[in-house]
Order: structure tokens, then C-alpha cells, then sequence
């Protein structure tokens, strides 16, 4: 009886030794754009591991393809990895009955002495009318450029005219084909036409001004979108709202169907209640008893101002600036980023009310790398820097910096990046696998009664 015992102990042993000893897989459907380089880096495997499991001697990989990826981490633990919504188990292979919910990590990207990504821009340098401050873009991304040099970064910064030769050259070069990253073109038209040509490489397409680009998120994975949509500068605003504690209004232009119903539907999907005020600008001056009557009994009251008219917005400012002036009726004030380019509001107004904007792009030149920019701009270019350089450099440094910490398959790991900008705040987001991604960072201001402006955090 014994031995029998012992026997099957040894049998038992021998059995769950061979079984953890059994290879181990998971099994990988290929998304767009992946590469076995990106799905190594994924799974923490060697991608010559995987071209020779799954006999592909040419590396070469298509979209809806099914990968046997080697399960490293499950044979040194209990679980496995996350896996996706569209990878799929291998049958007959070892899964545990529940698999945890863990992500995948971003580690720094192993640089070689040879690694030397390269990133082009493309502006219309040529036959554009007026000041455009392309020329201040490009050297702000010099600078940008320079720095990452300092921190130990080699890469090949390639230029080219938009406007020099004709498209179909430029786009199908061999030199430009071999662009990590592309920065521009500027225009949403032009940009279409760029990801056209790239729409099956890994070519990273930026664009870095033009907010209509914005349509193109949804058809191109490796496309971003730099300037954040209206509704997201909107929604920017609702961190600073307290509706339990004041009353919150909006004041619309009546019939104005622009900004108004996208603000209410804001509030509404995040359950903040909220009052309707609407009236014709011509009769501006009629309304301020009625605004009275509604807002002077409440302790507090937060009024968005939901229009782009500078002339409503203009009038709206003027009613409620007495009102908190003169008769000492509680008022704090929420706009329009557009509000920030309008001259004719009263700016007196807009410090003693501490009105609060979401903005796309503000310096703040209290701050210690802002100042050694500007000291910098001036030694090399004898001039002040523009807007356009401030976000020539952001825009490049971000993307220089995205390829020397997470190599040229940083898409995955681009929401761990972290880079001090200037003037702009980048923080991507991408809603579906198959889509681009949108900048939903925003740097949010209030003015303040001594006249001067406060970011806020």
C-alpha cells in the first residue's frame, strides 16, 4: 500500500512537472499598423522569436493575421498577461480560468550607437501671403532640436518646402519615406493628402496648427492631432465649477445654436445643474435689471458666456461687470478660448470679474525654461519669439523626446511621456484602436484684480 502511494506521488510529481514545463502562448490578432517589432515590445519577446514560431522568414505581417506569441511571463507566474479584445486563446494551451486585468508596462526604449530616427518637417515656406510665422516655426523646432542634442540624442532633422516642388515628388521621395515623424503638412487639405501617401507605413504624421485637421483622427492610426477640439477647451472648464455650492448659469445670444447647445449637453452629460439666460444683443442694455433680479439673492452665481460673438460677448461682460461693480451682485465669469484674441473687450472688466479661460496655448514667462528659451531665441535669431516658435519648439520637442525615450514604436506608451513645454500642454488620447489621436490637454488662465494672469493648475 505504501509503495503504491509512493508510486503515484512520483507519477503525480512527474505529471506536473511535464506540464509546467509545456510551452506556453498566447495568441495575437494583428492590428493596424503593428508591427513585430511593436508586438514584441508588447509582449516582452524577442520578434525573431516570433518570426520563426510563426514561419514568417520575411517578417512581413498583415492586418487581421493570428501571431503565437510566446507567454514569458506565465511561466514564471500565475497569470498572464492582459490580453485584448481581439487576441484570442490558444486552444488547448494552459490559460488560468480568470486572467488578471494587469497593463502592459512602457519601459525605456534599449537605444543602439546606430539609432538615429529621423524627423521632417513640411511647411509652405514659399508663396504664402503675408507674415505666417512658418520661418518662426521652423526655428523654434530648431531649438527644440538643440536641446535634445545636449541631453544626448542623435537624430536627423529633415526640411522641406510644401510649396517647392509638386506633391506627388515630395510625398513618394526616398528621403522622406524614411521619417520617424513628420510634422505637418499646416493645412487639414494638405494633411489628407500627406496620410494618403503614408497610410500604410509607420510614419507618424503630425499636425501642428490647423484645428480642422481634426476630421482625420478617425482614419489614420498613427495620426495626432496637436490643437485640442472646442469640446474639449469646454470641458476644460468643469473642474473649476462648484454647482453645489453656487448657482450656475448660462448666457446664450438667442437662436445662437453654435456653442450654447454643446456647452448645455457638457453640463448635462456630467449631471451639473444649471439656469438659462438668452437675450438679443440689441437689447443689451435693457436686460441688465432683469440679470439683477435673477442673480442678486444668490451667494454665489458661475456664469458661462456661451457664444463667440465678440460683440454679444462684448455687451455680456459690459451688463455683468456693472452689476458686480456697482451693486455688488457675486460674479465669477467663464468664457471662449476665441475670447482671448478679441480687442475690443473691456479689460478692466475681464481682471476685476477674474474671468477664467481655456486656452490651447498660453506662456507663462514667470517659468524658469520659458525664460532660458526666450534668452536663447534672441542670441540666435536677434528677434523675440512668436507664438509660432513657441509652438514649433513644444511641438518638436515632444515628439523628439517621445522617440528618444520609447524608440519609433512610442504610440503605446505616448500618454506615459512627460515632457516641460512651453506653451502648450499635450496630452493624446485615442478613443478606438483603429483611430488617430486627439490632444486633450488644455492650460486654463484667470485674470486676476491686480492685472495680472494666473495659470491655473
Amino acid at each position: 500500500m505504501k509503495l503504491r502511494t509512493f508510486l503515484t506521488a512520483v507519477l503525480l510529481f512527474f505529471t506536473i512537472s511535464l506540464l509546467s514545463q509545456e510551452p506556453r502562448y498566447i495568441r495575437h490578432k494583428v492590428r493596424w499598423m503593428e508591427t513585430l517589432y511593436s508586438i514584441g515590445r508588447k509582449y516582452k519577446v524577442d520578434p525573431k522569436e516570433i518570426a520563426v514560431l510563426n514561419n514568417l522568414p520575411t517578417g512581413e505581417i498583415y492586418r487581421g493575421q493570428v501571431l503565437l506569441i510566446p507567454d514569458k511571463d506565465a511561466q514564471k507566474s500565475t497569470y498572464i498577461e492582459e490580453i485584448q479584445a481581439d487576441t484570442l486563446a490558444v486552444e488547448g494551451a494552459f490559460l488560468p480560468e480568470e486572467a488578471e486585468d494587469i497593463p502592459t508596462p512602457c519601459y525605456y526604449f534599449e537605444r543602439t550607437r546606430d539609432y538615429k530616427p529621423v524627423l521632417s518637417l513640411l511647411l509652405p515656406f514659399e508663396d504664402t501671403p503675408g507674415d505666417t510665422g512658418f520661418i518662426e516655426f521652423y526655428q523654434g523646432l530648431l531649438l527644440a532640436a538643440e536641446q535634445m542634442k545636449r541631453e544626448g540624442m542623435q537624430a536627423v532633422v529633415q526640411v522641406y518646402d510644401w510649396e517647392e516642388e509638386a506633391t506627388d515628388q515630395l510625398l513618394s521621395s526616398h528621403a522622406l519615406e524614411k521619417s520617424h515623424v513628420i510634422i505637418g503638412p499646416v493645412y487639414s487639405p494638405d494633411i489628407g493628402t500627406a496620410l494618403a501617401y503614408f497610410r500604410d507605413s509607420d510614419t507618424k504624421i503630425i499636425s501642428p496648427l490647423d484645428s480642422r485637421s481634426e476630421v482625420w483622427v478617425s482614419s489614420f492610426a498613427n495620426f495626432f492631432q496637436v490643437q485640442p477640439p472646442l469640446d474639449v477647451q469646454q470641458e476644460a472648464l468643469l473642474k473649476y465649477l462648484e454647482p453645489h455650492q453656487a448657482s450656475v448659469w448660462v448666457i446664450s445670444e438667442e437662436g445662437e445654436q453654435l456653442v450654447a447647445p454643446g456647452i448645455r449637453r457638457l453640463l448635462d452629460k456630467n449631471v451639473i445643474s444649471y439656469r438659462n439666460f438668452s437675450y438679443d444683443v440689441l437689447k443689451g442694455r435693457e436686460v441688465t435689471e432683469q440679470l439683477k433680479h435673477l442673480l442678486e439673492d444668490n451667494p454665489r452665481n458661475q456664469i458661462i458666456i456661451a457664444s463667440q460673438n465678440q460683440a454679444f460677448v462684448s455687451d455680456a461682460i459690459r451688463n455683468l461687470h456693472l452689476l458686480s461693480a456697482y451693486e455688488q451682485v457675486p460674479i465669477e465669469l467663464f468664457g471662449l478660448s476665441r475670447w482671448y484674441g478679441f480687442n475690443t473687450l473691456d479689460l478692466t472688466a475681464l481682471h476685476e470679474l477674474q474671468v477664467v479661460l481655456p486656452l490651447s496655448a498660453y506662456v507663462d514667462y514667470t517659468q524658469e525654461h520659458v525664460k532660458e528659451f526666450v534668452s536663447r531665441y534672441r542670441d540666435l535669431f536677434h528677434s523675440e519669439p512668436t507664438p509660432f516658435a513657441f509652438q514649433g519648439y513644444d511641438v518638436a520637442s515632444f515628439f523628439l523626446q517621445a522617440l528618444y525615450q520609447y524608440g519609433p514604436h512610442f504610440e503605446d506608451c505616448i500618454g506615459a511621456l512627460q515632457v516641460p513645454l512651453l506653451q502648450t500642454h499635450l496630452s493624446f488620447v485615442r478613443k478606438d484602436p483603429d483611430h488617430g489621436f486627439t490632444n486633450t490637454g488644455v492650460r486654463v488662465i484667470r485674470y486676476k484684480p491686480d492685472y495680472s494672469i494666473e495659470l491655473l493648475p
